[in-house]
């Protein structure tokens, strides 16, 4: 396989104890940002930016930070380098993880046709069901966009890290990359279409799977959160997250405000669990 799921203990390696409390944090103050609803509403999805998940990585781990939106990774550290990602997940009405797909995210993307030849549009090599000829296109990409990492940072270990949102608990799993078995994936030519290409063995299908998009011109990346917890390959953080139905306009006509910030939210903050 190209990535292949990292083991709890190599997980671990990685995020200690000290990493764990870190991104706890992190987690207690995202929680207060997020808003409060009025009478009425649905409970709304905790939503944190991806830019604040990368800086968790940094602080907890202690890592550099590129700083640079279009460079292949988000963070480093001695000889490996990471891209950090965050994904949705499906529970069910308990909170547990469903039997499904994650949302889907970017390994790699075609900024112009250029990539395919002066006289090739990915559009008209999909209609000509030219498959095999655009994977091996986009695993030039995919190559060229790893190795100008290792050339530039010295680094032999490239990963991806990911945060996997689902309800109130958040999971952190990671995989690492071998791009020399880039050269044993294959097209998976039953499920493929004129809109999109399925790759077999570049990750364990159990994991999740990959497929290149026609009209988002992306390689992407979506996995299977509940076998990854199965398999004891996600460490669970648990925000206990209820969200308040506050009327915030109220308060502060009521001039009631500040004492919710004293009795509401800084006891999140001040939580040693």
């Amino acid at each position: 396989m190209v990535i292949t799921p990292l083991t709890r203990e190599e997980l671990t390696s990685y995020f200690d104890d000290t990493a764990i409390s870190v991104i706890q944090y992190f987690l207690k103050k995202s929680i207060l940002s997020q808003p409060e609803r009025i009478e009425g509403q649905a409970d709304l999805p905790i939503q944190i930016p991806k830019e604040h998940i990368e800086q968790w990585i940094v602080q907890s781990l202690g890592a550099n930070s590129i700083g640079a939106g279009s460079y292949p990774i988000d963070v480093y550290l001695n000889d490996w380098g990471a891209d950090v990602k965050m994904l949705s997940c499906k529970i069910d009405k308990e909170g547990n993880l469903k039997n499904a797909d994650s949302g889907e995210t970017s390994l790699a993307q075609k900024f112009s046709d250029g990539n395919f030849g002066d006289n090739n549009s990915l559009d008209a090599l999909f209609n000509n069901r030219e498959f095999l000829y655009i994977w091996d296109r986009w695993k030039d990409i995919i190559i060229n966009k790893y190795e100008r990492v290792e050339k530039d940072l010295n680094i032999n270990r490239i990963l991806y890290f990911f945060i996997l949102r689902a309800g109130t608990k958040f999971h952190l799993c990671g995989v690492k990359l071998n791009l020399r078995n880039l050269k044993s994936t294959s097209i998976n030519e039953e499920r493929s279409t004129n809109d999109s290409i399925w790759i077999n063995d570049f990750i364990d299908l159990n994991y999740g799977h990959t497929k290149i998009y026609k009209a988002k011109k992306r390689f992407e990346l979506r996995l299977k959160p509940k076998y990854w917890f199965d398999n004891n390959k996600l460490l669970t953080f648990d925000t206990n997250f209820e969200q308040s139905i506050v009327n915030i306009r109220e308060l502060v006509e009521n001039n009631d405000l500040s004492e919710y910030i004293e009795n509401n939210l800084i006891p999140i903050i001040r939580d040693k669990s």
